[in-house]
């Protein structure tokens, strides 16, 4: 029954309209006819609709989304056509060709200023969409990192909940919505009773309180108490600190309590002025001279004189504001279709120069899809429904079969007849599927054929025990396909493998949890008769009491159940833990009923590095009972007290694969001179076996290569700085380890790309130059990071700064082209003033609008297609240092080279044919009129302009690349360039033939023999460059230095993995 039906409201017409998004407003949610902070969550479930287990149907949320609108403050912002012509009417450079079309037609020249305004419009043109299509691609980036929600739902068709990550705009009222350490709360919500475990929110922002506010699902009596009394809700926008819950939601949108707030804030402050005031106001905005950049305001010059203002325009780089803003917002766009996802554009830039690359093992330098390959009992063997002695020298391995689909809960479990060993060779390629390789392999027929496959109904105790706390210490859910495809899960990685093992075995969690149902029920689940239980050896159900959820500081989980049987007899409390095995050694004190001394403390640890040495994860598992009456003493008791007294079970090895493009990437980083470093919180032996097999650690690795966390924060930074390298594999990596180790970097005037996806990372992401948050990450470490990769794959890293070094390098070429060209500009316009008529004015080379031809449409096209040059193919064969900044020595001489010899060509073609073929006469007045006296000088002038045109576009190819010569280089791999080049070479020969065109407009006169010198000096000019280009590279290979550290052969075989970008 819809809400509004069940629950009419009271208030009048006006009231009941519900404001939209997409109307001005957005979601109005008031869906309840009472407050829900003062109501139990029975009861607003009702109120709602709602299920707690099963949530919404899609067909209803949709339905609801229609009717509410959109869960968003506000609309986001679309760029405005109108505010962005204005602006682009208002920049300096517009504004310098206005004052020339002001002078030209104060003067009344009127075909000089009718093309300087012909200009104007174009360059407003081309700047407006330019800076409309960079607003759009900022825009869509302010949702990159955005918070999501994960809600259950049910799939129209299906009887069984989904629980599927949307978008938060998504999130409607009576949504039901999972909540864990590190989320964004999406909208207002009231947390469900039975479904809250130490739920903790930061509500700084909204209530100013400093420390986090424990949560509860029990109501609150006063009905008008603070927002901060509220303990019972969650408020959009919060942060989760700690622990999860299941809250259904209450309102969202403009209802929510920050809408509230937003409301409140929405008018803007406005300019107080009026009357003249205010209008002088708008006018120094419009003009640039308020609420606008220094830069922009002391970049106007003030001058009077046409030829003065064309000198000042080919000054100005007139096309630079429009080609950073594309080139940086094309290239964002290209990284968002690979999976990297730029929050901050100069990111980008930053990318290029970094040194080091501190990833995380599992999920980006791995496949993040992780299966349970071995458990590990300490007991002497396996034997059906009874314990088993202990034995910790020897104990008893099972291996876990697993299909091509790792979460499919089906698969044999056999008990190994071998002990497990370090293996002296290590193959982490190996198909972890049985079936392929056992009819290939002799050995592999050999171990099997010892092998003994296991039943659920026959388990030995302490496997059982193992299985419990795989199923129960967990909080990973599995999903059947709804067609024939694949089964889902949703929960971490590490948690997911071990469910679907629990699973294998006869323990999922959902058996475990629930009642025990009907008779028909029991028997569409499993086969078998109706009076046989759901879980072998098991006649009741485990209710959660509470759960301490993973701590990375702690490393490992601790959850407590009271059992409840049906016979009502052995009630008890089942207290389970799991995690790194060191952290969990510290709060076990027994095996069955041995004590858990050193020896068999090192027994175990040898088996440990066993299965770590194969490429495993390896987590410790272990558990205790107590009796039922403690229940509340349990749930009240604090985390160091409940985490203790346990009993080791077992150890579980879960493998995660390589990721196949890694070795490849890692190869790539270490050919351009950056350091990749792996910090993870798996043991050290997995972590040096992943690294080794991907390139990051040699066969031959130094001492401190490996370092595990408490190693390296046990060092001061006086120690750290006096290493000789820092360590490339830290383990046991704590997130204060990763900001040292950030910070250890920068003292060494490095810079640094650090991932990170959970709560704890955002300091070392936001200290780091570069922060890259995982997409699968929490909600605060995205919005920490300046890009988040969709895919978590490290070989997106690695891409990233590809992309970042070719945006660097081309900026550096754009930069280049424009700045040489106003310096070869200038020099002719300043120089040919030197050049004095009979009446002691100065003759110009130039004609001004020729100089604005040259500097708007010469300059600009090319200008842009170089900032879309492709990614070059050595973009990862320089090192670092040669992206750290744009204005280096070699930037500077190249300019002053290429400024002086283009300029100084075009001078001496103006010379030649003045004082070469005519006698030097200047006539009179010829920067005005087309008189018979003046030809000389409109011949002069036209070979001047054409020479300075073609060699500019000739030039424009030439910077595609700093030392390579014309001929090594594509020319056709960025077509758009070469169309400008060849476009504006033909558009010389219309202005210098066309009548009117050329000696009304432009001042220049038809060129005839000419030409013969026009093209000699294009060949001075091709000839000195590629000469200049063949210098530098002889330099280059004498003081090349060599990489700090060569990528093996291996790797190098595997760097086609990545494809260029």
């Amino acid at each position: 029954m819809p809400v509004a039906e069940k629950y009419p409201s009271t208030s009048n017409d006006s009231e009941k309209t519900i404001a939209r998004a997409d109307t001005g407003s957005t979601a109005a949610s008031r869906s309840l006819p009472f407050k829900p902070h003062t109501a139990p969550s029975g009861k607003v479930l009702e109120a709602l609709s709602g299920n707690a287990t099963k949530g919404l149907s899609e067909p209803e949320a949709t339905k609801r989304l229609g009717s509410y609108g959109p869960n968003r403050l506000k609309p986001p912002k679309k760029p405005s056509v109108l505010k962005i012509v204005a602006r682009q009417v208002g920049n300096a450079m517009t504004l310098i060709l206005i004052a020339a079309m002001a002078v030209s037609f104060g003067t009344m020249d009127w075909i000089s200023g009718g093309v300087i305004a012909a200009l104007v419009i174009l360059n407003v043109s081309v700047g407006a969409y330019t800076e409309w299509q960079a607003e759009k691609t900022v825009a869509n980036l302010e949702s990159v990192g955005a918070p999501q929600a994960t809600v259950v739902r049910t799939v129209e068709g299906s009887r069984e909940p989904t629980t599927k990550i949307i978008a938060v705009q998504e999130v409607v009222p009576g949504d039901i919505v999972l909540l864990k350490n590190g989320d964004i709360v999406p909208a207002d919500g009231r947390v469900l009773d039975g479904y809250c475990s130490n739920l903790e929110c930061d509500e700084a922002f909204l209530t100013g309180e400093s420390l986090p506010v424990a949560k509860q699902f029990e109501p609150i009596d006063e009905e008008d108490c603070p927002v901060g009394d509220r303990v019972c809700m969650v408020f959009s926008g919060s942060q989760v600190t700690k622990g999860r819950a299941r809250v259904i939601i209450t309102s969202t949108g403009m209802s929510t309590e920050i809408g509230k707030i937003a409301q409140a804030l929405d008018s803007k402050a406005t300019n107080k002025n009026k009357g003249f005031a205010a209008f002088w106001w708008k006018t120094k905005v419009l003009l640039g001279v308020a609420e606008t950049t220094p830069l922009q305001i002391k970049n106007v010059p003030l001058s009077v004189a046409t030829y003065a203002v064309a000198a000042a325009v080919s000054i100005l780089p007139a096309s630079l504001i429009a080609v950073v803003s594309l080139t940086l917002a094309r290239a964002s766009t290209d990284l968002a279709s690979r999976n990297a996802l730029v929050r901050r554009m100069d990111a980008i830039e930053a990318l290029a120069g970094v040194e080091n690359v501190c990833s995380d093992k599992t999920g980006t330098l791995t496949v993040g899809r992780m299966v349970v390959r071995k458990f590990w009992v300490p007991v002497v063997d396996r034997r059906a429904n009874e314990s088993a002695p202990v034995n910790t020298s020897r104990g008893q391995a099972y291996s876990f079969e697993t299909g091509s689909d790792p979460f499919y809960p089906r698969g044999e479990v056999r008990a190994d007849r071998k002990t497990i060993q370090s293996e002296t060779t290590l193959d982490l390629k190996r198909d972890p599927k049985r079936s392929d390789t056992r009819d290939n392999d002799p050995e592999e027929r050999e171990i099997e054929g010892h092998e003994e496959v296991i039943h659920v109904e026959e388990l030995e105790n302490n496997l059982r025990d193992m299985a419990l706390c795989a199923s129960l210490c967990n909080q990973a859910t599995l999903s059947r396909p709804i067609d024939d495809g694949n089964w889902d899960a949703n929960g971490d990685p590490t948690e997911v493998a071990l469910q679907v093992a629990a699973h294998k075995l006869g323990h999922g969690k959902p058996f475990l949890t629930h009642s025990r149902p009907q008779a028909g029920r029991t028997e569409s689940i499993r086969s078998g008769h109706s009076n046989r239980p759901l879980v072998a050896g098991l006649r009741g159900h485990f209710e959660q009491l509470i759960e301490h959820p993973f701590d990375s500081t702690v490393k490992r989980m601790s959850i407590a159940y009271k059992y409840a049987p049906e016979d009502g007899q052995n009630a008890h409390v089942l207290c389970l833990l799991k995690g790194a095995v060191e952290r969990v050694f510290e709060r076990c004190v027994s095996i069955q009923d041995k004590p858990l001394d050193e020896e068999r403390k090192k027994d175990i640890m040898v088996k440990v590095d066993a299965l770590a040495a194969q490429g495993l994860r390896v987590l410790a598992l272990c558990g205790k009972r107590l009796p039922v009456k403690m229940a509340d003493e349990v749930k009240a008791m604090p985390r160091e007290t409940f985490e203790a007294e346990f009993t080791f079970l077992g150890l579980a090895g879960i493998y995660d694969p390589p990721r196949k493009e890694s070795p490849g990437a890692v190869a790539d980083c270490l050919r351009a001179g950056i350091t990749p470093r792996m910090l993870t919180g798996d043991h050290p032996a997995t972590a040096t076996a992943i690294a080794l097999n991907i390139g990051i650690l040699e066969r031959a690795y130094g001492k401190d290569a490996v370092m595990t966390g408490q190693q390296f924060d046990a060092l001061s930074e006086d120690q750290i700085d006096a290493l000789p390298e820092l360590p490339l594999v830290v383990a046991r990596c704590a997130p204060e380890t990763k900001v040292r180790m950030v910070d250890a970097i920068h003292r060494r005037g490095q810079t640094t790309v650090m991932t990170g996806d959970g709560v704890n990372d955002s300091p070392a992401l936001k200290r780091a130059d570069v922060g890259v948050g995982m997409g699968t990450g929490s909600d605060v470490a995205k919005q920490a990071a300046r890009i988040v990769l969709s895919d978590d794959n490290f070989s997106t890293i690695i891409r990233a700064i590809r992309k970042g070094r070719s945006v660097f390098k081309n900026l550096a070429k754009f930069l280049l082209y424009l700045l040489s060209g106003n310096l070869a500009e200038i020099i002719v316009l300043m120089i040919g003033l030197a050049f004095k008529d009979e009446n002691g004015q100065a003759v110009f080379p130039l004609s001004p609008v020729a100089a604005l031809w040259i500097n708007t449409l010469s300059a600009g096209p090319p200008a842009l297609a170089l900032g879309l040059e492709p990614t070059a193919v050595d973009a990862m064969d320089l090192p670092p240092t040669a992206f750290h900044q744009i204005f280096t020595l070699e930037f500077y001489m190249d300019l002053i080279f290429y400024g002086f010899l283009i300029g100084a060509l075009s001078l001496v073609n103006f010379v030649i044919v003045l004082w070469g073929y005519f006698p030097g006469e200047l006539g009179t007045f010829c920067n005005e009129t087309d008189t018979a006296i003046c030809n000389p000088v409109f011949q002069a002038r036209g070979t001047c302009f054409s020479t300075l045109v073609i060699i500019l576009m000739i030039h424009a190819l030439e910077c595609k690349h700093f030392s390579k010569g014309l001929w090594q280089i594509n020319l056709r791999d960025n077509k758009i360039l070469l169309w400008c080049a060849v476009v504006l070479c033909l558009a010389t020969f219309p202005v210098v033939y066309i009548p009117t065109i050329n000696n009304e407009v432009f001042l220049v006169g038809s060129l005839k023999w000419e030409w013969g010198i026009v093209f000699g000096m294009i060949l001075v000019y091709l000839s000195a460059t590629e000469l200049y280009k063949w210098c530098k590279r002889i330099y280059a290979r004498r003081h090349a230095e060599p990489p700090a550290r060569n990528p093996s052969d291996k790797t190098l075989r595997m760097e086609t993995t990545i494809a260029p970008v």
